[in-house]
């Protein structure tokens, strides 16, 4: 073997763990955002804006209609 070659394999197997490792954490951080109903920035920005409305008057919370029966 030349010692200029590149091993192929271990850049490979190397390169597989990296991208299992990536889906798995992505895959947990979804399933924790999920358990825990955590916002991520664009709905951070949502909900800021929507309060913004609300402290101006613009928006008011929903008040269900209460049914006699």
């Amino acid at each position: 073997m030349n010692e200029s070659e590149v091993p192929v394999l271990p850049l490979l197997l190397g390169s597989l763990i990296l991208v299992y490792f990536g889906i798995e954490v992505n895959r947990q951080r979804n399933k924790l955002r999920k358990l825990f109903n955590v916002f991520d920035r664009d709905e951070s920005q949502i909900a800021s804006l929507l309060e913004t409305w609300v402290d101006a008057g613009e928006l008011t919370a929903y008040k269900p209609a209460h049914h006699h029966g």
